[in-house]
């Protein structure tokens, strides 16, 4: 389900974009890389749990079968939230935003 939330490359240009507007202190290339990486892991972490804190317990579980059966088509999770009633840009959308205010107010810098 993640890739269809938002893929590694979408996640990883975010970062990008949020590491040029708060470079850190002079680091190697590596702790650099290990810093993006940390950062797309809670970007992708923040953006899980808002979707699933947007659901009520019985939609948990349907999602939850829905994931052991893994089709991979994005248009089964995509009927899923609208008949959920979920407006998932939004969410996400949010989760971004408020991500990247946590970023560069300095919490995940």
């Amino acid at each position: 389900m993640d890739n269809y939330l938002l893929d590694y490359e979408t996640l990883g240009g975010f970062v990008d974009s949020l590491m040029k507007a708060k470079p850190v202190p002079a680091q190697t290339p590596e702790e650099l890389n290990t810093l993006r990486e940390n950062n797309i892991k809670r970007l992708d972490d923040k953006i899980t749990q808002a979707v699933f804190g947007s659901l009520n317990d019985s939609q948990l579980k349907e999602l939850n079968v829905l994931l052991d059966q893994d089709d991979g088509t994005p248009e089964v999770y995509e009927k899923f939230f609208q008949d959920a009633g979920i407006n998932i840009q939004r969410t996400i959308a949010s989760a971004m935003q408020s991500y990247k205010e946590e970023f560069l107010g300095g919490q995940y810098a």
